[in-house]
């Protein structure tokens, strides 16, 4: 999905949120969820779907219309230290694009 495409989703009332993935040592991943269920990625550039930086990702949502992204992170730092997983996963937090 092109960032000019989740424009018009928001505008259509068709986009149920979005959520930004951290990737380790790689940067950002952003899924679009439609009111229908589907997920799609949003692209940083043609055919690549990592984000290098957050503070580029949250100007650009805001642009598109959104005001709020929840952002996940699907390894804690207690993993990659070594230190025994979490029992139950990451909830994510909110944040609101303002």
């Amino acid at each position: 999905m092109k960032p000019w495409q989740l424009s018009i989703a928001v505008l259509r009332g068709r986009v149920s949120h979005v959520e930004v993935r951290t990737l380790r040592c790689c940067g950002y991943q952003v899924r679009v969820v439609s009111q229908a269920g589907s997920m799609r990625t949003l692209e940083y550039a043609s055919g690549c779907p990592l984000w290098p930086g957050l503070a580029l990702l949250k100007a650009r949502l805001r642009r598109c219309g959104v005001r709020q992204v929840l952002l996940l992170q699907p390894e804690s730092h207690d993993e990659l230290i070594g230190r025994a997983e979490l029992l139950e996963p990451d909830p994510g937090l909110w944040i609101t694009l303002s």
